[in-house]
């Protein structure tokens, strides 16, 4: 790797980290530090590309295969390992499957597994510079739009250039959020790899955030109290604003923006309606303040209780607000608390 652009990421990394929470400073790069390969080391030939550390004909032919499975091709390339400067990786697939050099290829006519290779052999060969293998991939994750794993490598290549900007790091974990709780996907990843995967990615929350990966998400909640569990672990419910879940007129209340976010999604305020929306992978909200309709995906439902605004957050009944992010819900009406259980998607 050229000592120029070791130096740059160094210092690119520092001032991220001046600018960042504490736990995303840890973070290095959404290429190099999420080794998911680890999760498939039962296969040979995975075993032979962590071997290798390169494109040779076995693994080429492996690659280059249409009916073998997309996540464990993945797994091959993540496996062989990257670099900071172009090492051939690609080049060498192109001259062992179409026997040409890679920039006399058509890629118009390529298969979409195809430009899912080279697109991620591409950004393992240069996680510098990652804009042509974001490109191969989003074209990849539209030709295999139901793929869990052509979504993922290309929110992960997406995310490579967006975590040495300050302004965009929280997008870093959004990118990857939107395809881990995407239901909607064909989980045709082993879900050991992804846990591994989030696990890395989080860092680049200043939230707390549940890993769907990782077995069943528990959280405990009590009305009135600012902390709550996630599977027997205390944390604040929002840092800085002491926000609690209420109840009201019967009724328990939760803060949207904690949950949304918990699930990797956003809310947005307009201050001029008084009007809130919700976005997640699979659900999106719009409601207004003191309005018991709300539109769940555009079509119309009513509340129990309309939202209504407590310690400068948005508040909506429990129930709804749960059910509709994907959890299960419980109350103990005899102790006020609130329990919400999202299962692994293992």
């Amino acid at each position: 790797m050229g000592k120029m652009k070791v130096s740059f990421l160094i210092v690119m990394l520092a001032v991220v980290a001046l600018l960042v929470p504490i736990q995303s400073a840890a973070a290095d790069s959404p290429i190099t530090s999420t080794e998911f390969s680890k999760a498939y080391m039962d296969e040979p030939i995975v075993q032979a590309a962590d071997k290798a550390g390169s494109v040779t004909k076995e693994i080429a032919e492996y690659l280059a295969d249409e009916s073998a499975p997309l996540d464990i091709r993945a797994a091959v390339i993540n496996a062989i390992g990257w670099e900071g400067e172009r090492q051939g990786r690609t080049e060498a697939f192109a001259q062992y499957t179409y026997g040409q050099a890679y920039s006399d290829l058509d890629l118009s006519v390529l298969r979409g597994d195809e430009l899912f290779v080279i697109g991620y052999l591409l950004a393992m060969d240069d996680y510098f510079d990652t804009a042509s293998a974001e490109e191969l991939l989003r074209s990849a994750k539209m030709s295999l739009k139901d793929s869990f794993t052509a979504a993922m490598i290309h929110a992960l290549v997406s995310s490579q250039s967006q975590m040495l900007s300050s302004s965009s790091w929280q997008q870093v974990w959004k990118n990857v959020a939107a395809v881990a709780f995407d239901n909607r996907l064909n989980m045709d990843m082993r879900p050991e790899a992804a846990a591994i995967i989030i696990d890395y990615m989080v860092l680049y929350s200043d939230k707390r955030v549940i890993n769907p990966f990782s077995g069943d998400s528990r959280l405990d909640l009590q009305i009135s109290d600012p902390s709550f569990k996630l599977n027997g672990e205390t944390f604040e419910i929002d840092p800085g604003y002491g926000t609690t879940p209420v109840l009201r007129e019967g009724r328990a209340y939760l803060p949207v923006r904690f949950l949304t976010e918990a699930v990797g999604g956003a809310v947005q305020w307009n201050s001029s309606t008084n009007q809130v929306k919700v976005m997640t992978a699979h659900t999106e909200l719009e409601l207004t303040i003191g309005d018991t309709q709300v539109f769940v995906n555009g079509e119309e439902h009513m509340l129990d209780g309309a939202p209504f605004i407590s310690g400068g957050r948005t508040m909506l009944p429990f129930r709804f607000i749960g059910e509709a992010l994907g959890f299960d819900v419980s109350w103990d009406g005899q102790t006020k608390e609130i329990g919400l259980t999202l299962e692994s998607q293992r």
